[in-house]
């Protein structure tokens, strides 16, 4: 058996600004999901200057030489610390309703995976790119019974709107009722919460335990369904995060 191993750079991540400058502002964090995929498919994390690669490992001496092809869609999550105080001071969006994140992906309108480009729902990341993060477990959730009285909360497929998880519950006398709902068995973090009650709730979220606990302000989401090979060489599949500027900053 050969131990001959070739890396090639199979995805590079960028942060830059809207007029092409390089943003160092983050610290990127694997969550335990993504260190288990990594090692699966043998992947080999690096950081770097404003953003990050990922490397696939190949043995030229087999008949196939990628080691640990990805042959279904696979999802590799990051949390992003900031480690410039002054970022939101200096870019959008603003993190308006409160206690939202920004969360970034290659998943284009219909849910497709997109082999590179933007990892906003636009050309900039803006506050359509906002989520409201909570535990899986125990998701706390908040709604306004003014414009009715609804007796179920739904997950749903943020992109078909397919139901995917419902709890039952029975409200309370009272404008507002806070719940917490339980969204482990949901097979990706990232949905719309609604009720059957219009006006009472639709709101996108992030469902996951680490990501929750851990206090980071971005998440990165990265979808894949092919061979890490049919990737451009050698600068791999190339995203970038686009953060627009403030006026004056």
């Amino acid at each position: 058996m050969s131990f001959i191993r070739q890396y090639r750079r199979f995805v590079r991540v960028s942060f830059e600004d809207d007029g092409g400058q390089p943003v160092d502002a983050f610290d990127v964090r694997l969550t335990g999901h993504t260190r288990r995929v990594l090692s699966d498919h043998a992947l080999i994390f690096r950081p770097g200057v404003a953003g990050f690669s990922i490397y696939s490992r190949r043995n030229p001496d087999e008949a196939d030489p990628l080691i640990g092809p990805i042959t279904g869609r696979t999802r590799l999550s990051f949390g992003l610390r900031l480690t410039d105080p002054q970022f939101h001071a200096r870019y959008h969006p603003d993190l308006q309703p409160a206690a939202r994140q920004i969360l970034l992906h290659n998943l284009d309108a219909t849910g497709t995976v997109q082999t590179s480009g933007a990892l906003s729902s636009a050309a900039t990341v803006e506050q359509a790119d906002l989520v409201r993060v909570g535990a899986a477990k125990s998701f706390p959730v908040t709604l306004d019974l003014t414009a009715g009285v609804p007796d179920r909360l739904q997950a749903r497929n943020r992109f078909d709107n397919s139901l995917l998880v419902e709890q039952e519950f029975t409200a309370p006398a009272g404008p507002v009722l806070r719940l917490n709902a339980d969204l482990n068995s949901l097979e990706h973090p990232a949905v719309r919460l609604t009720t059957p009650v219009a006006g009472v709730l639709d709101q996108l979220v992030y469902a996951d335990d680490e990501i929750s606990s851990s206090g980071v302000e971005l998440i990165l989401d990265l979808w894949w369904e092919q061979r890490q090979d049919v990737v451009p060489t050698p600068g791999g599949a190339q995203f970038t995060a686009s953060f627009r500027a403030r006026d004056g900053a």
